[in-house]
């Protein structure tokens, strides 16, 4: 139920960039204080989210890639207690198709696809599509 089609979630979320800023900064890739100057949290997500997209591409088994995914898939989510919860439920879960997305669905519907959008934009953008999301989901 957790294989690859969690690792090809984890793969491309931006969960495995932000803990790769981590792993890059712990690793001397990216220095957030030069003498006398200070990088903004922004450009060292800019930086550690260069580093890992040419890194994922050119050596996706890289030991820093590795760590992050350990670190992601251990340390955030918690894969193993995931596991382990699934299987202690699994006769219990049932699947029921339904005609319109649900609202316990909202929240992650919103993550699909997410871009990001900079300044005052970003929450009217974000309350817009939760408000058609709830509508779609209430009927």
């Amino acid at each position: 139920m957790l294989g690859e089609d969690l690792e090809d979630w984890l793969d491309e979320s931006a969960l495995m960039k932000r803990t790769f800023r981590n792993c890059a900064i712990i690793a001397g890739l990216i220095q957030r204080r030069h003498p006398g100057k200070e990088k903004t949290g922004r450009q060292i997500t800019m930086s550690s989210d260069l580093i890992y997209d040419v890194l994922y591409q050119h050596e996706p088994d890289h030991v820093l890639i590795q760590a992050t995914r350990h670190d992601a898939a251990r340390g955030l989510l918690d894969i193993d207690r995931l596991g382990h919860c699934l299987r202690r439920i699994r006769q219990h879960i049932i699947h029921k198709p339904l005609d319109r997305i649900s609202p316990f669905a909202v929240p992650m519907m919103l993550e699909i696809g997410r871009e990001p959008i900079f300044g005052e934009g970003r929450e009217t953008a974000m309350a817009e599509a939760a408000d058609e999301l709830m509508k779609e989901a209430l009927g």
